[in-house]
């Protein structure tokens, strides 16, 4: 309980300290595994699980990046492209990008090969905060799950206390800390921080461009897509993520 206390004092110092804190860049590493992928697919038959994890054993893991520029009204995740990887996305087909403001999204995302703009009102996770504590990124961090009905995963987030801004890589948001880790699937596949990059002066954040190929929906619309999708997935015996569909 001390220990507690204790930890909770310095966390309140730091947050006073770091409340001016909210231009910068957050780098994140994203760890896929595509056996863990596979076995998460819980319409998916034993048998139909373990071949698949079989096939899929000497291509199992790979990391690439990402970032997240924020000011004190919007922040953009971007997912980096890696040219030696032709498994990873290239250009600028998944983007999240958030008006704080006006509390607005203008997220650009493809299913399909077919690009959508998701605009509408910001909505977050349906958290439920626990108590446990780990350091990520030299910030010490409380964790928070949710269940995604919409893809069938439970979704394990940690937030740095000492830093009250609501944001976190994709499309996760709503917990009173940034989120520094997300971990989907047991591991399937993990979002860390590596490192936070202060400014002492505003980061420009650049909006996404309404090409004239990308269709303007909102949020359920968009939900109501990819839920068609894994449901014609599903039927085939087949992961909704080979499709174009980010898991």
């Amino acid at each position: 309980m001390n220990k507690h206390l204790v930890i909770i004092s310095v966390v309140f110092f730091n947050t006073v300290f770091c409340f001016g804190q909210q231009n910068g860049i957050v780098n994140y590493t994203i760890t896929h595994n595509w056996i863990k992928k596979i076995l998460s697919c819980e319409y998916f038959s034993k048998t139909d699980r373990e071949r698949y994890a079989y096939v899929w054993s000497g291509d199992n893991e790979w990391e690439v990046k990402a970032e997240v520029k924020f000011n004190v009204s919007e922040y953009r995740y971007d997912e980096l492209a890696d040219e030696e990887d032709s498994r990873w996305r290239k250009g600028d087909d998944y983007i999240i990008y958030r008006d704080l403001d006006k509390g607005e999204t203008f997220d650009i995302m493809t299913v399909l090969n077919k690009e959508y703009v998701v605009q509408d009102s910001i909505y977050c996770q349906n958290w439920k905060i626990k108590n446990d504590m780990r350091e990520i990124a030299g910030r010490i961090c409380m964790n928070a799950s949710f269940y995604d009905t919409l893809k069938g995963k439970e979704i394990v987030a940690w937030f740095a206390l000492d830093l009250p801004i609501s944001i976190g890589p994709d499309k996760y948001c709503g917990l009173p800390g940034m989120i520094l880790e997300v971990n989907e699937a047991n591991g399937a596949k993990v979002y860390t921080a590596t490192s936070i990059i202060f400014s002492d002066e505003k980061v420009v954040i650049e909006k996404p461009v309404a090409k004239k190929k990308r269709k303007v929906i909102q949020e359920q619309e968009y939900n109501q897509i990819v839920s068609k999708y894994i449901n014609e997935c599903k039927k085939m015996q087949r992961p909704y993520f080979w499709g174009g569909l980010s898991f």
